[in-house]
């Protein structure tokens, strides 16, 4: 039967996810944050020379990007772990993934700094200000509302970073009041989060969650067919 995409369920549906693989997914989440911490230490308190910190910021960055996509990847298996078991290796990204998965980021955020930079050259104050806020506006909309899809189809289906982008429009334009609504809640637990450590350490991995659920019942709407393999009740 077909099942038009609902806020409700794919909350109900991500706290289901979380609760019945919550040990799997603290564990993950707790070396990914002590790996991040470790590089991030050794990168801005041990690495004094610039040549050697621009290296490890950039190890840094990688490091990060393989981590969650890998996340990501483990998600997807948790969902579907009814349906078949899978091996610690599986959720390994292919070198493919991060590529694209750099690339996306890479181009995004270059683009933000220029058209930053393009904008300082505007003499009227009042219409630079409102060209800032109106730039800054859209890509941290990007990143928090297109973004999380784009990585989905990366992981999921092996797009390109172009491709992922496209597919993410049509995914999203059919149910996009549903889709803003699902990424307000996220931005409401973001917020909530940020007020203690333990907040941000419990809600990043349960958003991640959300988020791709929120793409597998995208995508089976669209399809139009039952999307009972991607609900774990």
């Amino acid at each position: 039967m077909y099942h038009e995409f609902s806020v409700v369920e794919t909350l109900k549906t991500s706290w289901s996810v979380l609760k019945k693989n919550f040990a799997v997914v603290a564990i993950f989440s707790l070396i990914a944050f002590f790996i991040v911490f470790i590089l991030g230490f050794v990168v801005y308190y041990v690495f004094t020379d610039s040549l050697l910190a621009s290296i490890g910021i950039t190890v840094l960055f990688i490091s990060v990007s393989f981590l969650f996509l890998s996340y990501i990847k483990l998600i997807f298996k948790l969902m579907d772990k009814e349906y078949y078991d899978f091996e610690f290796k599986e959720i390994i990204p292919r070198i493919k993934m991060l590529f694209s998965y750099l690339i996306l980021l890479i181009l995004v955020s270059a683009l933000s700094v220029f058209l930053q930079h393009l904008i300082e050259g505007v003499n009227n104050e009042f219409t630079k200000n409102i060209l800032g806020i109106c730039i800054g506006i859209f890509f941290e909309f990007f990143f928090l509302f297109i973004l999380p899809i784009c990585t989905c189809f990366i992981v999921d289906d092996s797009s390109g970073p172009f491709e992922s982008v496209n597919q993410s429009y049509y995914l999203i334009k059919g149910n996009f009041l549903k889709y803003f609504l699902l990424f307000v809640l996220v931005e409401l637990l973001f917020f909530l989060a940020s007020l203690t450590l333990i907040g941000v350490i419990f809600v990043i991995p349960f958003v991640n969650i959300i988020l791709v659920v929120a793409y597998r019942k995208l995508v089976y709407s669209h399809l139009d067919v039952d999307d009972d393999i991607a609900e774990t009740n």
